[in-house]
């Protein structure tokens, strides 16, 4: 065998060590993918009263008073959390709508309707509400918060679910809210 030969066998081994390296660093990203994908996709129902939902596993859940009945608050980002309330359902959603964020202008000057709209989501007509509004309740600098609130007609009852996030992280809670949103559940009656 002469040097040329030699060589050639070398880089050959050498192109195959690296192609060999390449497939198990993709096979590593793709389970490390598929990982995260299962703990951020994983979740557990809750029940209070008559509604219940699939809230995201390790996110804390408290009950509310008067017409809130959970928040489940994601504890990574705590400016990020699913509201669920309910109202009787006394007139249009819109209107329902239009009177609520009335209330929420009273109590809070920074909180700024972006547009609404009705909504069809999993068959179920409803009215869309997105909003935004600076929390300035935590030390610190102030952050910007947008949100969404869909309204839902259930007999006599209207369900609000509600979004809140920072503004740079409320496109990547989306689609996680929108699974939340259909999973909840209100059973007349119960």
């Amino acid at each position: 065998m002469d040097e040329q030969e030699i060589y050639a066998g070398q880089v050959l081994r050498e192109r195959w060590s690296a192609l060999l390296t390449l497939g198990l660093l993709l096979i590593a990203l793709l389970s490390g993918w598929q990982l995260r994908t299962a703990v951020e996709a994983a979740s557990r129902t809750i029940s209070h009263g008559n509604i219940s939902a699939a809230v995201p596993k390790g996110w804390i859940v408290q009950s509310g008073a008067g017409d809130l009945v959970f928040t489940a608050r994601n504890p990574q980002k705590p400016d990020q959390l699913y509201r669920v309330s309910q109202l009787a359902a006394g007139a249009d959603l819109d209107t329902l709508a239009a009177g609520r964020n009335h209330s929420r202008t009273q109590m809070d000057d920074s909180f700024r309707v972006l547009a609404s709209e009705a909504v069809i989501v999993g068959g179920l007509e409803g009215y869309k509400i997105s909003f935004g509004r600076v929390n300035s309740s935590v030390p610190g600098i102030p952050a910007v918060i947008e949100g969404v609130d869909f309204y839902f007609r259930h007999g006599e009852q209207v369900l609000i679910i509600s979004l809140e996030s920072r503004l740079d992280s409320f496109s990547e809670a989306l689609p996680r809210f929108h699974r939340f949103v259909q999973s909840v559940r209100y059973q007349a009656g119960a």
